[in-house]
């Protein structure tokens, strides 16, 4: 299993899919190789209750993923993990794992999702999030890393030096 954050949000409208970007976090064993992401698309209206969650978004009246949420804290149990779990083209699955104390124990249950509803109800009960090494490797794409992409300011200079070459005739 990779351990992944919510890298970003591409919200889209109409007959156009938003995207879910999910990056691998880096650790001290992956320090030297590349990292990678995976995207998920799914509706507008899923990847609209994964960012207010992402964003800390409270609402009134609680939507479908803050009243589960509700309901477990008041069963004494909580989200352990997500995992997005398997790929048939074009579908992606998850499974949540919960856990509930019984009196001395735990029981642990595990249910199929969408991967949508698993990161909405991930981010709002602070669960990790974990990609199956199989799905990652087969529709994961690779990203530089972060070292060696340049900084804001060097992005801004190279812009800058970019514009000054320019003249009148090149518009």
């Amino acid at each position: 299993m990779v351990r992944a954050d919510i890298e970003s949000i591409i919200m889209a409208s109409g007959p156009i899919p938003s995207l879910i970007v999910l990056r691998e976090r880096a650790t001290s064993n992956n320090r030297e190789t590349p990292l990678r992401s995976l995207s998920i698309q799914t509706g507008s209206v899923e990847a609209a209750a994964v960012s207010r969650g992402v964003d800390g978004v409270t609402t009134p009246r609680p939507i479908t993923h803050d009243l589960f949420l509700d309901t477990l804290t008041a069963l004494d149990a909580k989200v352990e993990r997500v995992e997005i779990n398997q790929y048939d083209a074009p579908v992606f699955y998850a499974k949540i794992t919960f856990v509930h104390e019984e009196g001395d124990s735990m029981r642990e249950v595990v249910l199929d999702a969408r991967p949508s509803d698993a990161l909405a109800l991930a981010v709002r009960a602070n669960a990790p999030i974990y990609i199956e090494d199989d799905v990652m490797n087969r529709v994961g794409t690779i990203l530089l890393r972060n070292d060696e992409q340049p900084s804001r300011d060097e992005e801004l200079e190279q812009f800058d030096r970019f514009v000054q070459t320019l003249s009148p005739d090149d518009f």
